[in-house]
């Protein structure tokens, strides 16, 4: 994968193209996104680029060094993970500071990957700080990170900061379309339901126990005018079903009721996310009032907080049920 196959971002690969072709290489970078935005594809494509030999277009895929990166076996290329951890330990970067100062095995540079580098400890980032303000003049650093936030503002001071932004609809339904051989139809959907976000869009569009998920929430929806009070309260085992996914159940909600909401308001199927029940959303949107649809989003969405400050489970399902 290569620059011209990114899709989206355009500002960033413009930037980091610039550097690679002025040969002006820093010595710390910094790309900043959510988790699935492809911070990992851009850092391996700019890291590639860096250390490739070729004359011409950088990186080339061709020359020793690519093909050893693209083969995970390059001397000079040293990654640090999260991994199964809940963080970066001291331990791990103490590991990469005795490697740092060694010179390259092969190429004329070394390169240092830092994944989910928001996931340092304090320790570890203080650590960290005195080689990140003087590396030696033939390492780079690209550190991955969810939030900058999370970093010490040392740390933001001594990088090339790049912020990575959500994609449109469009573009999440073009890379999904391309990776997953879908028909677009099918991969707007799971654009839609991405946020902007390309490595959610493929999750979902990928995932048999999401395609479940959804298959049950919708057949609880379409009953939903039919269920007496009691038979509604009854209705908690599905979302018990799916309690270690209750956040994504919640959003499946939410964004059904935004998308009756939004063609009550404007009767343009245009603005709907969930593209393949387009007469069920019409059929509902003929039933509900608006103030009682936006009242049923906020519901869900008090439900949620409750949910995150530990309130008993049956009951904030059973009070959301009856409420809807």
């Amino acid at each position: 994968m290569n620059f011209s196959d990114i899709i989206g971002q355009s500002s960033v690969v413009n930037r980091l193209k610039q550097i690679i072709e002025s040969k002006r290489i820093g010595h710390a970078y910094l790309l900043v996104g959510p988790e699935g935005i492809g911070k990992k594809t851009l850092a391996n494509i700019f890291a590639r680029g860096i250390m490739c030999t070729s004359h011409g277009q950088r990186p080339c895929d061709v020359c020793r060094s690519c093909r050893q990166f693209n083969s995970g076996n390059h001397p000079d290329v040293y990654r640090v993970q999260k991994g199964d951890k809940s963080s970066i330990g001291v331990e791990q970067i103490r590991d990469l500071l005795d490697d740092i100062h060694l010179k390259p095995y092969e190429s004329s540079r070394k390169v240092y990957i830092i994944e989910d580098a928001h996931a340092m400890t304090a320790q570890a980032q203080n650590a960290f700080l005195k080689t990140l303000e003087e590396p030696p003049f033939f390492a780079t650093i690209i550190l991955l990170a969810e939030r900058a936030n999370e970093l010490l503002p040392t740390i933001l001071s001594r990088c090339q900061v790049f912020r990575m932004q959500r994609l449109t609809r469009e573009e999440v339904c073009t890379i999904i379309v391309k990776n997953l051989g879908i028909p677009k139809e099918k991969a707007m959907l799971f654009a839609g339901l991405s946020d902007g976000i390309p490595g959610k869009g493929l999750q979902l569009a990928g995932s048999q126990e999401f395609h479940q998920m959804r298959n049950d929430v919708f057949k609880f929806l379409e009953g939903i005018f039919d269920y007496s009070d009691i038979e509604k309260m009854a209705q908690w085992e599905l979302f018990n079903q799916y309690k270690d996914r209750i956040d994504e159940i919640l959003d499946m909600l939410v964004i059904w009721f935004r998308d009756v909401l939004a063609y009550k308001e404007t009767g343009d199927f245009g603005l709907v996310i969930n593209i393949d029940k387009l007469p069920m959303i019409e059929k509902q949107a003929s039933l509900f009032t608006l103030s009682r649809i936006r009242s049923i989003i906020e519901s869900i969405e008090r439900t949620r907080r409750m949910l995150k400050g530990n309130v008993n489970f049956q009951l904030a399902i059973e009070n959301l049920l009856l409420n809807i």
